[in-house]
């Protein structure tokens, strides 16, 4: 059995996850992990048997070498999707920061614009009172006219 321990690291965060690898790949925590091995020991210890150095085991650790090299490729690519995801987190920030700018500057403009138009309005309605003040002054100076031509023919 092999301990391996892993750790991954975002926004100040820092976890670490220890397990151990057993002989058929499968992963225990490390609490399961003490608590097998102290049953273990307490059958041992009351089957009291001697030790048999015949038969000696040596596991075959190229099992645990390609797992471990599986878990370390594994976490690289976590690191590497936490540097973009917290490259995008910038990115998306500025943008935001950016269009809530723009979003100012176009509120702003449409202030101004709604400013102008109110005086353009009241230019445009004070000019056709004026036209109409002119045409019937036009209107009432040419009947005085017409009434003096009048006048006129009959002297």
């Amino acid at each position: 059995m092999s301990r391996l321990l892993l750790t991954a690291a975002s926004k100040g965060l820092h976890w670490e996850i220890s397990v151990f690898l057993k002989s058929d790949l499968s992963v225990v925590s490390e609490s399961c992990y003490k608590r097998r091995m102290a049953e273990s020991k307490a059958d041992a210890e009351s089957e009291a048997k001697a030790p048999d150095n015949d038969l000696v085991w040596t596991p075959d650790t190229s099992e645990f070498k390609a797992t471990a090299n599986r878990l370390e490729q594994l976490m690289k690519g976590m690191e590497v999707l936490l540097l973009d995801v917290e490259e995008l987190r910038g990115h998306c920030s500025h943008q935001a920061t950016e269009l809530m700018r723009t979003a100012v500057a176009l509120r702003q403009q449409q202030e101004e614009l709604k400013e102008g138009y109110s005086d353009l309005s009241r230019d445009m309605q004070e000019i056709t009172d004026s036209l109409e003040e002119l045409f019937s002054t036009k209107s009432a100076f040419e009947a005085k006219e017409k009434q003096t031509q009048k006048l006129n023919r009959q002297f």
